[in-house]
């Protein structure tokens, strides 16, 4: 029985440990991206509402 919970304890710490290190991955790799998604998302709101107002004219 001890051998069970521990089998079931170590498996619970590698799938956190894998998480952790699938999250930390994925975050290394998108936050060159945020300022690019940012900036993107900025102009396209610019331009958005620079093309309704004159549409609205």
């Amino acid at each position: 029985m001890f051998s069970k919970l521990l089998t079931s304890v170590f498996g619970a710490l590698l799938l956190v440990l894998l998480v952790a290190g699938v999250a930390r991955v994925a975050y290394w790799l998108l936050a060159p991206l945020v300022p690019v998604l940012v900036t993107a998302v900025a102009l396209g709101a610019v331009y958005w509402f620079i093309f309704r107002g004159i549409r609205r004219r």
